[in-house]
C-alpha cells in the first residue's frame, strides 16, 4: 500500500472534488434555482479554481520538500470545506438579497465558498506527479498513470455522490465527510510528524466529527419542530434531484406548511385540523376548470406530484373519480406522506384498496413516450425550481400528450409568465407549440386584476373541445414565433 500511496491519494482526492462540485450547485439551487446559470457558474469557478491550483501545485513540485507542503495543502482545504457548512446559510442568505441578478449572485457566491478549497485541492496532481517521475523516460506513463487514475476517482466520486450519498445524506453532513477524509488523507501521505501537526490534525477530526453529529441530531430535531407545528421552524433535505426546505408559517391567517426546492415554491398545506386537504395557493383551484368540459371527467392525469397539494384536494372532495399521479422523485412523495398529509388522506380514503390514487414514481416524458392508458384530462404541474421542466414543453412531447387523451380530452398546464412583454416570452412560445397540435387554446390567467407585465399564474387549456371559460385572455401570437422542439428548446433565455 505504501507503495502505491499517491495512487490510492489521487483517487480519493478527485472524488472528493467531484462530491464538492455536486455539492455546490446544492447549496446554491435553493437561493439560485437549478439552473444552467447556476451548473455554469459552479462548473466554471471550478475549473478557473482548479487552473490555478494547478499552475500554483506546478510552482511548488519544482521546489524542495514538495510532500510536505502537500500534506498542508490538504489540511488547508480541510479547514477551508469545514468553514463552508458553518457560514453557508447566513452568506447566501444576505447575498441573494444583496444582489437580485442571478447570474452575479451565483458567481460570487461560488468564488466566495468554493474557490479557496478548490484552488488548494488543484495543486495535487503536479505535486504528486513530480513526486512519482523517477525517470524522463517513464515520463509518458506515469503522467497517463495519474490521469487515468484522477479521471476515474472523479467518476467514482460522480456516481457515488450522485446516486448515493445526496439523496441520503444533506449537504452539511457531506462537507464534513469530505473535510474528514482530506484530514485523513493528509496523515497518510506525509507520515513524518511533528507534535504541532500532530495536535492540529486530531483537533480537526474532532471538530468535524462533533459538527457533523450536531447538525445531523440538529436537522432530526428540526423534523420533529416541524411535525409539531412550531412556527418558523424550518429543514432542509436533500434528494436526488434536489434540495427541498419545509417550513411552518402563517399564511391567510391560517396555519400553514411551504415546501420550497430549488429557490421555487413547490407545494403548501395548511396544517389546522380539518383543512388538510384543502389548497392553499390560488391557481391550483383553477385546476377545477376542468369540469367546465362537455365531457365527464373521471379519469385524470397529474404529472408532478411534490406536496400533492391538489391529488389530495380532488380526491377528498370528488369521490368518484380517480388520479394518476407522475412524480420523478420518490423522496418528495415521503416528504409528502410525512409532512404534507399524504399519508393520512391514504388511509382516511382506502387508497390502498380502492386505488384511486395511483402514485408513480418516473419521469413525466418517459411516461407519456411508453403510456397506453386514456385520460379525460392531463395536468401538468412540474416544475424545477420556477422554471418549467423542459422536455415537458416541446411539439414532440405534446402530441404524446394528445395520444394519452380520450376525443376532447383537456390538458392543463400551469404556467409563471406574465401576459405581456419580454416576461412573456416563454407563454407565447407554448401556446404557439399547442397550437399546432390542439384545436383550441385557451389562457387563463388566475388573477386578472395584475398588471399585464408582471409574473403570475397563468392556465393554459388545450383541447379540440370548443368550451366557454371566463376571463379568457387572448394572447397575440406573432407568425414568427417559436415551436419548441426537443432539438431547440431554449428555456433558460425564455422564462
Amino acid at each position: 500500500m505504501k507503495k502505491h500511496k499517491y495512487e490510492i491519494a489521487i483517487f480519493i482526492i478527485e472524488a472528493l472534488c467531484m462530491t464538492l462540485e455536486l455539492v455546490a450547485s446544492r447549496i446554491l439551487s435553493p437561493y439560485f434555482g437549478n439552473t444552467n446559470i447556476v451548473w455554469t457558474s459552479v462548473i466554471g469557478i471550478i475549473l478557473l479554481s482548479s487552473s490555478l491550483g494547478n499552475y500554483i501545485g506546478g510552482r511548488i513540485a519544482d521546489k524542495n520538500n514538495c510532500e510536505k507542503k502537500l500534506k498542508i495543502n490538504l489540511m488547508l482545504s480541510a479547514v477551508f470545506i469545514l468553514i463552508i457548512p458553518i457560514i453557508q446559510k447566513y452568506f447566501l442568505d444576505f447575498i441573494s438579497n444583496l444582489i437580485n441578478n442571478v447570474k452575479i449572485g451565483a458567481i460570487i457566491s461560488t468564488v466566495i465558498l468554493f474557490f479557496v478549497p478548490s484552488t488548494l485541492l488543484g495543486t495535487v496532481i503536479p505535486i504528486i506527479l513530480k513526486l512519482k517521475l523517477n525517470t524522463l523516460e517513464e515520463a509518458g506513463k506515469t503522467t497517463g498513470r495519474i490521469y487515468a487514475i484522477s479521471t476515474l476517482g472523479g467518476l467514482f466520486g460522480t456516481f457515488l455522490s450522485g446516486f448515493v450519498l445526496i439523496p441520503n445524506l444533506g449537504c452539511v453532513e457531506i462537507l464534513f465527510i469530505i473535510s474528514i477524509l482530506l484530514t485523513l488523507i493528509s496523515l497518510f501521505i506525509y507520515i513524518k510528524l511533528d507534535k504541532i501537526i500532530i495536535c492540529f490534525t486530531i483537533l480537526l477530526i474532532l471538530l468535524n466529527t462533533v459538527l457533523f453529529v450536531f447538525y445531523f441530531n440538529k436537522n432530526n430535531s428540526f423534523g420533529d419542530e416541524i411535525l409539531n407545528g412550531q412556527k418558523d421552524a424550518t429543514i432542509s433535505i436533500d434528494t436526488q434531484y434536489g434540495r427541498a426546505l419545509i417550513y411552518n408559517t402563517s399564511f391567510n391567517n391560517k396555519n400553514t406548511r411551504f415546501l420550497k426546492m430549488d429557490n421555487g415554491y413547490e407545494s403548501a398545506t395548511y396544517t389546522d385540523k380539518g383543512l388538510e386537504y384543502e389548497l392553499v395557493a390560488k391557481y391550483t383551484k383553477d385546476y377545477d376548470l376542468m369540469f367546465k368540459s362537455a365531457n365527464e371527467i373521471n379519469n385524470v392525469l397529474m404529472i408532478g406530484g411534490a406536496g400533492y397539494s391538489y391529488p389530495k384536494y380532488y380526491i377528498s372532495h370528488y369521490k368518484d373519480k380517480k388520479m394518476d399521479v407522475v412524480e420523478i422523485d420518490s423522496k418528495i412523495t415521503e416528504i409528502a406522506k410525512k409532512y404534507f398529509y399524504l399519508d393520512k388522506l391514504i388511509e382516511e380514503y382506502d387508497i390502498n384498496n380502492n386505488h384511486r390514487l395511483n402514485l408513480i414514481h418516473e419521469d413525466g416524458r418517459t411516461y407519456l413516450n411508453n403510456n397506453n392508458i386514456k385520460y379525460d384530462a392531463i395536468l401538468n404541474d412540474a416544475f424545477s425550481g420556477e422554471k418549467p421542466a423542459q422536455t415537458l414543453t416541446t411539439i414532440e412531447n405534446i402530441r404524446n400528450i394528445k395520444n394519452s387523451l380520450n376525443d376532447n380530452g383537456l390538458y392543463l398546464t400551469n404556467i409563471l409568465s406574465s401576459l405581456e412583454g419580454e416576461k412573456a416570452l416563454f407563454l407565447k412560445e407554448e401556446v404557439n407549440t399547442l397550437k399546432q397540435v390542439f384545436k383550441n387554446v385557451y389562457v387563463i390567467p388566475c388573477n386578472k386584476y395584475y398588471n399585464k407585465k408582471e409574473i403570475q399564474n397563468v392556465i393554459v387549456i388545450s383541447t379540440d373541445q370548443s368550451i366557454k371559460f371566463e376571463n379568457t385572455y387572448n394572447l397575440s401570437i406573432d407568425k414568427d414565433e417559436l415551436i419548441l422542439t426537443d432539438n431547440y428548446c431554449p428555456i433558460d433565455n425564455l422564462v
